[in-house]
């Protein structure tokens, strides 16, 4: 019995800290696209699939390739440094490429939705979308491939612009209940926002006919 608490209390814990890992990273990575007090509540990302074949090309043709040759004769100093530079840009782009890859995202937020497309060091850009724009989502798994890995690509139908397409996007299905669940939280937040609003009016009303009554 102490075991199974004990195991129970370790795993809570373990969840908790890559919970607050995770919002960490969300916060210095996306902080900049949200208006404050707004919360993420979904990230719809892109699968790791995506990066196998750049991850692959970049690191034999930036990595093998120049320690490859420096090692097969090419053992001159000069070389040496041009295999280390050779590296060095090599790495430099993997990591442009994950980051690339994190970085395009749809966020759900409890405001609204915000497609972001990172294309550079520099360069951002971030599409704001509200709910009430969302027409509907459709998804398309085709391939053997995408059918076990479960990604494939989504589409954002919008009554006012242009649709948002997300390819090799992660769990489509997981993506649809979520933005059916956000949508929902959505619409419930400001039902309570108008009540609350209708509500001061109406004090406010009461207040001011008392007064006028008293005068």
């Amino acid at each position: 019995m102490l075991i199974q608490v004990y195991r129970s209390k370790k795993i809570c814990d373990n969840r908790r800290r890559k919970t607050k890992i995770k919002m960490l990273i969300e916060k210095l990575a996306f902080n900049k696209h949200l208006e404050p007090g707004e919360k993420v509540l979904f990230i719809a990302c892109r699968h790791w699939i995506r990066l196998i074949a750049p991850f692959a090309a970049i690191t034999f043709f930036g990595i093998i390739v120049p320690w490859s040759l420096y090692f097969m004769g090419f053992s001159k100093d000069g070389f040496f440094l041009i295999a280390c530079i050779w590296s060095f840009l090599g790495i430099m782009q993997l990591f442009q490429t994950w980051v690339a890859s994190f970085s395009n995202v749809w966020l759900f937020t409890d405001m609204s939705i915000i497609s972001v497309q990172w294309r550079g060091p520099f360069s951002n850009l971030s599409q704001r979308v509200t709910y009430d724009d969302v027409e509907g989502l459709s998804y398309e798994v085709d391939g053997f491939g995408p059918t076990i890995l479960r990604y494939g690509t989504v589409t954002l139908r919008l009554m006012s612009q242009a649709n948002l397409e997300l390819k090799y996007a992660m769990s489509p299905k997981k993506i649809e209940m979520e933005l059916i669940r956000c949508t929902g939280l959505y619409h419930e937040s400001r039902e309570v926002r108008d009540a609350g609003a209708l509500k001061t009016m109406l004090s406010e009303m009461v207040a001011m006919h008392l007064r006028n009554k008293i005068n």
